[in-house]
């Protein structure tokens, strides 16, 4: 089906909004000619349609034959609604002003253009009815509808409602009288306890939040200054400023933030951590909150994390060729140590929730022990630790190695304590997966060496490292041929000839060339040989030489290769260097 890209009110003026729509059975053989479902499924669809009862695009989701994500389009082309790419259009604001900015917010809908007497409306799912009727009632007008991707509806309501819906709220806030002129140090707690559980203060939390989930922020920072806060948004890895907050506001901002996450609100002395959830589309997201004191306020960082990360294959992650084959020797291991290395926020808790994934296809028992526990996986038993209370990894670990697990996820090797019984789990039978905080895989093992483990029991236990970062990938929007980098190209030693890219900024990355993040890594297979150096105490240097003889790839040169792929820049490549 043909997808035209509306960039003005031009392009929509020349849209038909009625095209008859086609007959079940006219759909049917529409989508056996696109391939989409292949002709040798026409009978089982059929008998299925007449034992069950239900319609045709319900049968062939249910027989595994339609991805769901093509599922409004389908519809859209079964009910005549125009499907379209929106890509630079430009919104009068009486248009914007049809649609209230929480009902678009909520329902996913968008308006566009007034056409012949009609208010043109943007939704992402055509079969949602309630959306539908809610943009035809807040609108008060005759509507037409169009079907644009949902990346397409979540930019289009983030650039024109979210950031002005908070800044609203603010100018709200003031004209309601609701900002003294004193400094929100002299306000009385009570007053801003008030304060943060009225309406505007709570939408205004709300809306910082889903802002921050519809830019694929992970983290949101909340940074108090002489005069007001500073909020930051960590896109992709990188900080990146938002908005600022007047100083009248701080107190019922971050007092509102502690009351959703559960913390103290009167304790503004001690560190305090808190933890919350919010529904966004149709996805749940997690909210791990800490607030620290610091001399100009109270500083609040919000993690946030998508519970569906721990759904993630370990096809996904990009791991190929020789790692790739690698990593499924040291996966059909029974027992042994499997550690994943690098630095926060570097997706070591993503990689090993892939590993899970795979090996419960075995269906073993898998016991985690975690600190947090970041996602919530099916057929897994969590533990999260509470160091407070004495529950320790240690403790924890002693204990489930009671309670007959196949394997085990350690959170983190912190301590000696706990590296000792892992070692004594991985040599008792069981496959243990844990991380640790090193620059390399190589110096995994000197790191374990330096907490007090001996080299035979390293040895005899580990059997396979990762090290990994993240690094960010090129915009396919905006993607173009990179012409410079002639420093980066002799650091990397690259023929001239050869092609990289870069992104140009656009609207879909928000004018910074890149948008999401690829896994880099580099794989430490332990065989006998890397055995015999470490029972010597080599030095992390010798053991990655030996690595890298042995067939290993540095993590700069698998970064290195993705910028060939024109997947990330050279300039990712260098920031992500360990050895050229």
């Amino acid at each position: 089906m043909n997808t035209p890209t509306i960039s003005c009110d031009a392009d929509l003026q020349h849209l038909s909004f009625a095209t008859p729509p086609s007959s079940e059975s006219g759909l049917l053989r529409e989508l056996v000619d696109a391939g989409t479902i292949p002709s040798t499924s026409i009978k089982d669809v059929i008998a299925y349609r007449r034992e069950h009862g239900t319609d045709l695009l319900d049968t062939i989701e249910q027989l595994g034959l339609l991805d769901k994500s093509r599922r409004p389009v389908l519809v859209a082309q079964q009910l005549g609604i125009p499907v379209v790419h929106i890509d630079g259009l430009t919104v009068d604001p009486g248009v914007l002003g049809t649609i209230p900015a929480e009902v678009a917010i909520k329902h996913r809908v968008f308006p566009l253009s007034r056409i012949k007497g009609k208010l043109v409306v943007a939704v992402a799912n055509p079969a949602d009815k309630e959306a539908i009727a809610a943009a035809t009632f807040a609108a008060r007008h005759p509507i037409e509808v169009v079907v644009v991707p949902d990346e397409d509806i979540t930019r289009l309501i983030d650039s024109h409602f979210l950031s002005l819906e908070e800044q609203n709220l603010i100018t709200e806030l003031g004209e309601d009288g609701m900002l003294p002129h004193a400094s929100a140090h002299d306000e009385a707690p009570t007053d801003v306890e008030r304060r943060a559980r009225q309406a505007p203060v709570v939408r205004l939390v709300d809306a910082v939040i889903r802002r921050a989930i519809r830019l694929r922020a992970s983290d949101i920072n909340i940074r108090p200054l002489e005069h007001g806060a500073a909020i930051f948004y960590r896109i992709d890895g990188e900080m990146m400023w938002q908005r600022h907050i007047p100083v009248d506001l701080m107190g019922p901002l971050v007092c509102r933030i502690k009351i959703m996450s559960g913390m103290n609100i009167a304790e503004h002395r001690l560190p305090q951590d808190g933890h919350a959830s919010m529904l966004e589309g149709a996805q749940m997201y997690d909210l791990r909150v800490s607030a620290i004191p610091v001399v100009t306020g109270e500083s609040v960082v919000i993690r946030v994390l998508n519970r569906n990360a721990a759904n993630v294959k370990l096809e996904q992650l990009g791991i190929g060729g020789t790692d790739k084959e690698r990593l499924a020797r040291i996966l059909d291991h029974t027992y042994g140590i499997f550690l994943v290395t690098g630095p926060t926020g570097s997706g070591k808790s993503t990689t090993l929730y892939a590993v899970i994934n795979k090996r419960l296809e075995a269906n073993p028992h898998v016991i985690t022990v975690e600190d947090p526990v970041e996602y919530r996986m099916e057929n897994v038993e969590q533990i999260q630790i509470k160091p407070q209370i004495g529950y320790t990894f240690a403790v924890a670990l002693r204990h489930i190695l009671r309670h007959d697990p196949d394997e085990i996820l350690i959170g983190e090797m912190r301590d000696f304590e706990t590296c000792e019984i892992a070692v004594k789990a991985a040599l008792t039978g069981h496959f243990v997966m844990s991380t640790l905080h090193t620059n390399d895989a190589a110096s995994a093992i000197t790191r374990l060496q330096d907490m007090g483990l001996e080299p035979y029991l390293i040895s005899s236990s580990v059997v396979g490292i990762m090290a990994q970062r993240l690094a960010r990938r090129i915009c396919p929007k905006c993607k173009t041929v990179d012409t410079g980098n002639v420093v980066l190209r002799a650091y990397f030693k690259v023929g001239e000839d050869e092609v990289f890219h870069r992104g140009a900024g656009c609207s879909e990355c928000n004018q910074t060339g890149y948008r999401g993040r690829a896994m880099v890594g580099e794989l430490i297979e332990v065989t006998s040989a890397l055995r015999e150096l470490i029972d010597r105490k080599a030095s992390a240097d010798e053991l990655r030489r030996l690595a890298v003889q042995e067939g290993m790839i540095p993590l700069t040169q698998n970064a290195l290769a993705l910028a060939r792929q024109g997947i990330t820049t050279l300039d990712e490549a260098f920031a992500l260097k360990l050895e050229a």
